[in-house]
């Protein structure tokens, strides 16, 4: 009878540790999604906005300008946004109209760009993309992954979007808020990459919006500092 335990604890010891270890299990896309929305303070997945409005003073190299940015979304992707860039030179806007990529600036009529515009049309659209994650996929990788983005740990949702770019959205374990996102697009020069990291986050009546997105374009630091966002129907 003493033997026994003795027998039992040599037995365990000799079973290697990891036997014992179970994986963490990780959230599905949606559920990232959901958590996500109800971080900012949404009750349902998402909420009731037809069109968001972004006004933004941006920095970059000792080089400052003003952004407004429009986006729809009620409509699909490729659908109604724009980006105006304000500067000392004028105002030069590039949209999205039902799938025509255009530009236009002060002086000039307005001028149709080639469909490969449409990933830097929609790239600029910050709010769109990070509070609506799952409309900006075409396709979507059903396998949640922990990747390393800005010095966290995240859950990783992977994808593609209608413009062909590659995206991927980090989610914090702890606040469950989407702390960035890195995109990918092709060029005719190759791959070019970018990250977006969301930054001050401020909470206003039950809601908490970012108001400041730093982008890591291939090392040049771009920093957008929100002074107006509008959640219109």
């Amino acid at each position: 009878m003493p033997i026994r335990p003795l027998l039992i604890c040599f037995f365990l010891a000799m079973i290697p540790a990891h036997a014992w270890a179970q994986p963490a299990d990780l959230p599905t896309p949606e559920a990232l999604f959901q958590e996500a929305a109800q971080a900012i303070g949404w009750k349902g997945d998402t909420k009731d906005v037809g069109r968001i409005e972004a006004h933004a003073r941006v920095s970059v190299e000792g080089r400052t300008y003003d952004t407004v940015v429009n986006s729809r979304i009620s409509t699909p992707v490729g659908g109604d946004a724009r980006f105006t860039m304000v500067g000392e030179d004028g105002t030069v806007t590039y949209g999205d109209t039902d799938g025509t990529i255009w530009f236009e600036s002060e002086g000039s009529e307005r001028r149709t760009l080639s469909p490969a515009m449409a990933a830097f049309v929609h790239g600029h659209q910050f709010h769109r993309r990070a509070l609506f994650p799952a409309a900006e996929f075409k396709t979507i990788d059903p396998e949640v992954t922990l990747e390393e983005f800005a010095d966290e740990l995240a859950f990783t949702v992977s994808g593609t979007t209608p413009a062909g770019a590659r995206l991927r959205y980090f989610f914090s374990q702890r606040s469950k808020r989407m702390i960035g996102f890195h995109l990918v697009v092709d060029e005719e020069t190759g791959p070019h990459p970018m990250d977006f990291t969301l930054k001050d986050w401020r909470t206003s009546a039950g809601e908490s919006l970012f108001w400041r997105v730093d982008i890591n374009d291939r090392g040049k630091i771009y920093v957008y500092r929100f002074d107006r966002i509008l959640m219109l129907p």
